[in-house]
């Protein structure tokens, strides 16, 4: 690997964990697109970058989603009860997911990836602040389990640990308060990140033309690569988020996300924005 692809790997882990502390998301929002360049600038198929891309950042956001919900139940934000429920149905659809994944062309992937990163930017940039009472959070369980499903569908498929995607849901359909909302999902991507995970690995065996050390579709060389400086800014990022306005966070999420998105839907369709991405 050249250098300068492991500069941009770290740099990518270090801003991923950094946002997964802040927003209770995983990070794969940046680490899919950031390991499908390299990969793909590497000169592996876009297929087999795209789902190496996928399983490798499910990895990285398990340690890093422990950590961070690890800080956040600290602080009293984490509903462990909700989060256990949720991610429950999370596990199962993610380990579903994964292997229709398995199935899909790397654009179908990309493009489904870019959709879902593209919502996520303009629905978290329309966020208002919640004042909403812990009282009143929904006891109706169909609401999780649904809730779950959905979380852990798109995890699979798009490597998405689910946060980006059960905040929203949390905070208009559960009701919850939103600093609750990033503790708990931190906690809840933690269990889909492990249904995706134990996917990939089966579906990986046997595949060829996988980068070395791959153990399935899991890339041990990236994950180390990444999961460092993941971990170690989620920390961070958990406690600037009890810190910092949470407006100029989600903002700054939201511009980043939309650009991402937006550039793997091109991707997707054949259409480059600039000759070196």
């Amino acid at each position: 690997m050249e250098y300068v692809y492991f500069v941009l790997l770290i740099l990518g882990g270090l801003i991923a964990g950094s946002f997964a502390g802040m927003l209770g998301v995983g990070g794969a929002f940046l680490l899919v697109p950031l390991q499908f360049f390299v990969l793909t600038k590497t000169g592996y198929a876009p297929d087999i970058a795209m789902k190496v891309a996928i399983a490798t950042a499910l990895a990285v956001t398990l340690p890093t989603a422990l950590n961070s919900a690890y800080r956040h139940s600290k602080r009293g934000t984490v509903f462990w009860k909700y989060a256990a429920l949720i991610g429950t149905f999370g596990f199962l659809f993610s380990f579903a997911s994964s292997f229709v994944a398995n199935y899909l062309p790397g654009s179908v992937l990309s493009f489904i990836f870019g959709i879902v990163v593209l919502a996520a930017a303009l629905r978290t940039s329309s966020y208002k602040d919640t004042n909403e009472d812990p009282a009143n959070i929904s006891q109706n369980y169909f609401k999780y389990a649904v809730c779950g499903a959905i979380m852990g569908t798109i995890s699979g498929l798009t490597g998405i640990g689910g946060g980006i995607v059960v905040i929203p849901l949390m905070i208009f359909v559960l009701r919850f308060p939103f600093i609750n909302a990033v503790g708990t999902s931190s906690a809840t991507i933690v269990f889909t990140s492990m249904g995706g995970i134990i996917g990939y690995f089966i579906n990986g065996f046997d595949t060829v033309g996988l980068p070395p050390y791959s153990v399935g579709y899991i890339n041990i060389l990236i994950f180390l690569i990444l999961v460092i400086p993941s971990i170690i800014m989620s920390g961070v990022g958990a406690s600037v988020t009890h810190r910092v306005n949470q407006k100029y966070i989600r903002y700054t999420f939201s511009i980043l996300t939309f650009i991402i998105g937006a550039t793997m839907i091109y991707k997707s369709l054949g259409i480059h924005l600039f000759d070196f991405i």
